[in-house]
């Protein structure tokens, strides 16, 4: 929000310069960004009228101008521009000034002649991008005076940080109300200025309200015989003040309110209007309007428009259609001011992707108090910049009433909550010094009531929160001794993952954090129609951010892709956060936290050596068997399986003891084709608390100081027989056997139908002597009668 320190001074008497002003505002919780002096740059540029134009003697496109600026004498200067005529006024730039955009004027010697100065177009200037010709000033401005007093630049624009809940700090009012007590002075109204005359209005036009909840109250005024066209200078300067640009003099009235009282309005051109009348009422589904933008936008039937007997004519509270607003033909203009529901102008601008300066305020709350005098006084002043006449009355519906709230605030309460006591005379001092009114119901007791402005004020720590804001925030005292207790729950947990983290980088992955939100349509094409039922959001940024992600790949691959499109093709990525796995029929939002893990490209970088392998199903395998190892977590079996999204044939499901932790495969090829994502990605999945929650106990024993003996074993085991199986058997077979490793899997020729050939090296060591080849012969032989028996398993 842009203030101007001069537009203050006229709503409120104090002493501050600017300076002090951003100070006191930023002290009371209103952080300004930065002060601007506007006539910056401008210092040395004067009012300078042509006295004589002709002709440059050496240079046809180039004239000598004689220009007076109340010096010691005329100045000549060199002009190229077309539209320098004699007897105009002009920007003179004398020689030492320097322009905003850091051109020095200096005493230059141009095909011949000498050039004492520049006179100056717009964009020279820094005033706007108009570089067509110089810039034409007032003809009754003297010569001589600053340009900066002549275009009303001698002011200072304030650049407001607006927070979130203070809607009323949207306009100068609401500014100069927040500084009343600091200045010892009352912010003071200007006169509305309306006279009425002609016809009244209800024989004019009419406004039928349907929608109460959306606007509960709608005012309107109608000014007739309207000439539009260009705005008195001193409206135009308030609004360049604030950076806006003049438009015509009826919108500009419109802006003008809206930058002053925070009210924002619209008006129609009434004759434009069907049936010369307005409804206010419930969008139909599919309706469409072109809005002031030029775009054309579908309405939905829970927004709120306006509507003349045949179509949508405004966005209710966000922006106004194209075919009922102001241009030069426009004669009778119906002027709008209400009171839109916050939250349903909130839903709506940002379902239709629109956000104005109306919506802003009115998604924040607006003073409905000040309609009344809102809507009168922009009705005097269009009437009195566009020579029109408003029309006797205002329409003025108001079917459901807005109470101001009550408050009860207890002094005792203050003191607790804040440790710093106020008396009833501070509280009242300090409330009713910007708008409160204070009641003093008992000794500790007072009824406040808030003003129409403040929609951030509901409850009692409201209040308590104002006391210190105004009485400032270094009256409450710090403790000298402050003790702090350390709460261990869930600490075990936190750092579990925080040991997950550290083992993953230490492995080469690195983390991503990505938002919770995604596409329902992406959720979809990833897994399937009806697999999962996400938690959607009631007013999302987009439709591709319009669910909580049931899985971490969700919104784990669309980060894979970003990195694949800018030539990171080598990845190993990372994530751990909260998922929303609920299916369809569930209660409840099945809210967990998950570990996702995403690999692909080659395992390690390019090397004159050789070719680098490239990840796999079986990589990413042995990094989670890994790090079930470095984490101490008891080991997790994998068992084939078709999961929504991986290849059928390259996935399985991660579990321990017969419990489900989650899912590891390749991405099935046609859903990467459905995603742009090529089809060699391994992913893996796993429900955090399931996975760490199965730690081992650490058992420390001495190394064996006795040398081990290999034996290889080669079997012909089913192709259906996990490899674990076999595995998980020969340990147990006995006692002596240090460790198993399969090093050949191999099917072909001479390897029958439905089998394959397992060979494993089995390592035999004793803790306490050095075993005799017997003791080796007759476990290995023990071993083998039990797969035999077991799995059936043939010697190969």
């Amino acid at each position: 929000m842009n203030l101007s320190y001069n537009w203050l001074k006229t709503l409120l008497d104090f002493d501050l310069d600017p300076h002090g002003l951003a100070e006191r505002l930023t002290m009371l919780g209103h952080e300004v960004a930065g002060v601007q002096y506007l006539g910056e740059g401008l210092e040395r540029v004067l009012v300078g009228r042509v006295l004589a134009v002709r002709p440059h003697p050496k240079a046809d496109r180039l004239r000598l101008a004689t220009v007076d600026y109340a010096g010691p004498g005329p100045v000549e200067v060199v002009c190229g521009a077309p539209n320098v005529m004699e007897g105009k006024n002009y920007p003179l730039a004398l020689v030492g000034a320097v322009l905003p955009g850091g051109m020095e004027i200096k005493q230059a010697r141009i095909r011949g002649v000498e050039s004492s100065g520049m006179l100056c177009s717009e964009i020279e200037l820094g005033l706007s991008d108009e570089a067509s010709g110089l810039m034409e000033l007032d003809g009754s401005l003297e010569p001589g005076i600053p340009l900066i007093r002549a275009l009303g630049r001698e002011d200072y624009r304030l650049v407001l940080e607006v927070t979130a809940n203070r809607g009323d700090m949207w306009s100068h009012l609401g500014a100069a109300r927040e500084l009343q007590q600091f200045a010892g002075s009352r912010v003071r109204l200007p006169e509305s200025a309306l006279q009425e005359s002609g016809v009244r209005i209800d024989e004019l036009t009419s406004v039928t309200l349907e929608d109460s909840e959306g606007c509960p109250w709608y005012m309107a005024r109608v000014i007739d015989r309207v000439k539009v066209g260009p705005s008195p200078r001193w409206l135009v300067e308030r609004l360049e003040a604030v950076g806006q640009r003049s438009i015509n003099n009826v919108v500009d009235v419109t802006n003008y309110i809206l930058f002053e009282l925070g009210q924002p309005l619209h008006s129609f051109d009434l004759d434009r209007l069907a049936e010369k009348r307005i409804v206010v009422r419930k969008a139909a589904a599919g309706e469409k309007i072109v809005t002031l933008d030029e775009v054309e936008r579908t309405l939905a039937p829970a927004m709120t428009v306006i509507a003349d007997a045949a179509e949508p004519v405004a966005v209710a509270g966000i922006m106004g259609g194209e075919l009922s607003g102001i241009d030069e033909t426009t004669v009778r203009v119906l002027l709008e001011c209400a009171y839109f529901d916050p939250v349903n102008t909130r839903r709506t601008s940002r379902a239709l992707g629109l956000v104005s300066d109306s919506s802003q305020r009115f998604e924040r709350g607006t003073d409905y108090g000040l309609m009344p005098y809102a809507v009168d006084r922009a009705a005097g002043l269009i009437a009195e910049v566009s020579g029109g006449l408003v029309a006797s009355g205002t329409i003025d519906v108001y079917p459901r009433r807005l109470e101001p709230r009550r408050v009860e605030l207890r002094s005792g309460r203050a003191r607790r909550v804040l440790g710093v006591g106020f008396s009833g005379e501070e509280v009242e001092k300090l409330l009713t010094g910007v708008d409160f009114t204070v009641e003093q119901a008992s000794a500790e007791v007072f009824r406040v009531g808030v003003p129409t402005c403040r929609h951030d004020v509901r409850i009692e720590v409201d209040l308590i929160e104002e006391l210190a804001r105004l009485a400032g925030y270094d009256r409450i005292p710090v403790p000298v001794r402050m003790d702090v207790t350390l709460d261990a729950r869930g600490r075990d947990s936190f750092l579990r993952e925080n040991t997950l983290r550290h083992a993953l980088r230490g492995m080469g992955f690195q983390e991503a954090m990505t938002s919770s939100f995604i596409g329902s349509s992406y959720v979809e094409a990833l897994f399937g129609p009806g697999r999962f039922d996400p938690p959607r959001l009631v007013s999302p940024v987009s439709s591709e951010e319009d669910v909580l992600r049931p899985s971490l790949l969700a919104t784990l691959l669309p980060c894979v892709q970003r990195n694949l499109n800018k030539r990171n093709r080598d990845l190993r990525l990372f994530e751990t956060g909260g998922v929303f796995t609920r299916r369809p029929g569930d209660k409840g939002t099945g809210e967990q936290r998950n570990l996702a893990l995403v690999v692909t490209g080659r395992q390690r970088p390019v090397h004159w050596n050789g070719s680098p392998a490239e990840f796999d199903f079986f990589s990413l395998k042995g990094m989670l068997e890994s790090l079930v190892e470095v984490l101490k977590v008891r080991p997790v079996e994998f068992r084939a399986g078709a999961f929504p999204g991986l290849h059928p044939g390259v996935s399985a499901a991660v579990e321990r003891d017969g419990r489900h932790l989650g899912f590891i495969g390749r991405l099935d090829p046609s859903v990467g084709a459905k995603l742009d994502l090529p089809g060699d990605i391994c992913v893996l999945e796993l429900s955090l608390e399931r996975f760490l929650s199965g730690e081992k106990a650490r058992v420390y024993r001495k190394s064996s100081q006795f040398p081990g003996v290999r034996r290889d074993l080669s079997v012909l085991v089913d192709l259906d027989l996990p490899c674990r199986e076999l595995v998980g058997e020969i340990k147990a077979g006995s006692e002596i056997v240090a460790g198993v490793s399969l090093f050949d899997l191999y099917q072909g020729e001479h390897v029958p139908p439905g089998k394959k050939s397992l060979a494993f090296s089995v390592l035999f060591r004793s803790r306490e002597r050095t075993l005799r080849d017997e003791e080796v012969d007759e476990a290995f032989s023990r071993i083998f009668r039990n797969l035999v028996k077991k799995f059936g398993v043939q010697p190969r």
